[in-house]
């Protein structure tokens, strides 16, 4: 079930959207993101004997709405995974986002304790969401950019806490195959892959193995039609790794773009960068979840962001 919003006031925002020359995408896990209606599909502690209700959760989302709205937080659409409902999208859009333009979301499965969702400030055209009868969804969302069609896939691959190898490579495979028949137009996945493509088993640097399901790199001059670019493989950049466990950092939330991304040509890629939320991490820099019995932290995760600027 498709849970989505979109007022239909193009004739005023291709106003606005005309003086926009930046596009910024951001990729975050919220970390168990439950609102405070107990269904009984959340996991605990998110839950009343946990702890966890109205003022918790409130706490929660004022947190990441004054991050959304900081300079280093902004973007102008936002892919969220482990997000529990519709109504944590809306709050999430309340107050100081909804006047800042955030008035377009979406999610995969309103009856998911953890989904997939996005907010927006610019108009969405169409949302679509595919099934590779496997367990996670991905969510496509078009909108037009300075009349340029982009095309965003939002996913959060299988967990590796139970393996998961196969359907990872399901869902990879899967997105492979969406994006290479969106382009030629700009196309960019987002979200926790759940692998690090450093190191990968299917989601994996195309120098390393030619017969993995989705092929990436780090250098423009190698991508084609089934390889795409993966900032954490581009040696220019700085660290772009974003959870840390048992003692290893891991770059499992990523934002891909394909060729069209760096054809000199309208929409182009600038950087991506991780983006660490005020007091949301460590004195080691490493993420700190949110902790109901001290209402801080975020995530355990970091987010990512990538900018494209239109020439």
């Amino acid at each position: 079930m498709i849970m989505l919003l979109i007022p239909f006031i193009f004739l005023l925002f291709s106003c606005q959207q005309e003086k926009r020359q930046s596009l910024s995408i951001m990729a975050y896990n919220m970390y168990l993101l439950f609102d405070d209606e107990e269904d009984g599909d959340e996991y605990y502690p998110f839950v009343k004997s946990g702890g966890y209700g109205a003022s918790e959760y409130e706490r929660r989302i004022d947190l990441y709405r004054e991050f959304f709205l900081s300079d280093e937080g902004v973007a102008n659409v936002y892919v969220l995974s482990e997000v529990e409902s519709e109504k944590v999208l809306l709050d999430l859009m309340s107050g100081q986002m909804s006047k800042k333009g955030y008035k377009y979301y979406g999610i995969i499965d309103d009856n998911n304790p953890i989904s997939v969702g996005f907010i927006s400030n610019i108009p969405i055209v169409d949302v679509k969401v595919h099934s590779n009868k496997g367990p996670r969804d991905i969510i496509e969302v078009t909108f037009f950019f300075n009349g340029g069609s982009v095309t965003l896939f939002a996913l959060h691959a299988k967990s590796r806490l139970d393996g998961g190898e196969k359907e990872r490579a399901s869902t990879f495979e899967h997105l492979s195959l969406l994006m290479r028949q969106r382009s030629p137009s700009l196309v960019i996945a987002a979200g926790d892959f759940n692998e690090d493509p450093r190191y990968g088993e299917s989601f994996l640097d195309v120098e390393a193995c030619h017969d993995n399901p989705l092929k990436v790199t780090g250098k423009a001059s190698h991508l084609k039609g089934d390889v795409f670019y993966a900032p954490v493989l581009d040696t220019s950049l700085s660290s772009m790794e974003t959870y840390y466990y048992e003692g290893r950092w891991y770059a499992y939330d990523n934002i891909l773009l394909n060729s069209a991304a760096f054809d000199g040509l309208a929409l182009e890629y600038v950087t991506s960068r991780v983006v660490y939320p005020k007091d949301g991490v460590d004195e080691m820099g490493i993420p700190v979840p949110y902790d109901i019995s001290t209402g801080k932290g975020y995530s355990d995760h970091l987010a990512v962001k990538t900018i494209l600027e239109y020439y």
